[in-house]
């Protein structure tokens, strides 16, 4: 057994009960049988008496280290007998085992790289006694690269210290060879060394948040790293700056590298309403966050214009409006609502009317009557929003009713 190699395992079928096994270990050295294994001292570890697997009750103990070749002898309740020769072979040897693996830190920082490490080397006989390995080259692997290799003290412990400049994990490895009795490779569990990051940030602001379509608008950036005496500027670094609604839909802005008081400035034309989003890069410097950032969020207002508005006293004694307003920059609303306003002198406007605007063919078309018998002014108004205009048509006179 790989994990167990003083336990000898066996394997057998037959049509009847098993009732006899018995295992014959030559020495591939000298040809000669060193020891004999009787059904007596196997037990049924798996299966049936049939088709199972037979394991020794307890480790084999054999004069010396080795490899061994395996020759079976099996009998079942029927008579029937089968022996064969090089049946398998028992690796008969000490396995190198490891303590816990002690460090001196978790993680590290550009100021202290070195992770002191210890522990201790055992062997692991195939009668299962454990023993410290004296003597013996121990190497340290960091990132699975051997680092340092040094040799264990007579009580079987080894200590010493490595540079990281990653986070990465540390692994004591005893390799074949050297010493005597030979020892089988064997390996400590891993521990991981973090790296704590300078925290970085972005303050960042614009030149506007509210702009037509086609204007620009100026990002103004600073990139900071905090110290021991605060946020200082961050000087050299490169990025990348975004800009879009959210995360999933951006346009690429632009790559910057920060001045030496830490800032650079973009100039961006948007097509739509969005932030611009930072990101640092810090792929070679691995003690440096590599923070995100973003700005105030930036309206574009697209333009809206009336094409056409009417007002006229009808035969009831309503005053009839109604026109036309078009979005000349690619986009609509998905709601269009038109204020239909009134004024007795045109200085101050009224509200009388509101009405939705829909799709005729040449423009986006809405009317209202309005029930008012005194002379005035009418005039339509759209109201700005996140992403449109405002606009407003000619105001048109109407007469008093008769």
């Amino acid at each position: 057994m790989s994990e167990d190699l003083g336990t000898l395992q066996i394997s057998a079928r037959s049509g009847a009960d098993i009732k006899k096994i018995t295992a014959h270990l030559i020495s591939y050295t000298t040809k000669a049988e060193v020891a004999e294994v009787g059904s007596k001292d196997f037990r049924l570890f798996s299966g049936t008496a049939q088709d199972g697997v037979w394991r020794t009750k307890r480790p084999l103990k054999l004069p010396e280290l080795g490899s061994y070749r395996i020759d079976v002898d099996v009998t079942d309740v029927n008579g029937d007998h089968v022996h064969q020769q090089s049946a398998g072979d028992l690796a008969y040897y000490v396995v190198a085992q490891f303590g816990k693996l002690s460090v001196d830190r978790t993680s590290i920082d550009r100021e202290h790289r070195e992770v002191q490490v210890e522990g201790t080397l055992y062997g692991r006989w195939p009668t299962r006694e454990v023993k410290p390995l004296a003597a013996r080259q121990v190497d340290i692997d960091v990132d699975y690269w051997t680092q340092i290799t040094v040799p264990t003290e007579e009580n079987g412990h080894f200590s010493t210290s490595v540079r990281l400049d990653n986070a990465a994990p540390i692994q004591a490895v005893s390799r074949a060879g050297g010493g005597a009795p030979s020892v089988l490779y064997g390996e400590s569990e891993p521990v991981q060394i973090g790296v704590d990051q300078v925290p970085t940030r972005f303050i960042a602001t614009v030149s506007k948040t509210d702009i037509d379509f086609n204007q620009s608008v100026t990002l103004n950036v600073k990139v900071e790293q905090k110290t021991g005496d605060g946020w200082v500027p961050l000087a050299g670094r490169s990025g990348g700056v975004l800009f879009g609604p959210n995360d999933s839909a951006t346009d690429g802005v632009g790559q910057f590298t920060s001045a030496d008081d830490g800032t650079f400035t973009m100039e961006y034309t948007p097509w739509q309403g969005g932030y611009f989003q930072m990101a640092l890069n810090t792929d070679d410097d691995p003690f440096l966050q590599a923070s995100t950032g973003t700005s105030a969020v930036v309206h574009v207002h697209r333009a809206s214009k009336f094409t056409a508005f009417t007002a006229s006293r009808s035969d009831t004694g309503q005053v009839h409006t109604e026109g036309l307003i078009d979005f000349p920059d690619g986009w609509s609303p998905a709601t269009i609502l038109v204020d239909i306003q009134y004024s007795p002198d045109g200085s101050e406007w009224t509200t009388v009317a509101t009405d939705e605007a829909f799709w005729g063919g040449s423009g986006y078309e809405f009317a209202a009557d309005i029930d008012r018998s005194t002379a005035g002014s009418y005039r339509a108004v759209f109201a700005e929003d996140t992403n449109f205009q405002s606009a407003t048509s000619q105001s048109v006179s109407v007469e008093a009713s008769s």
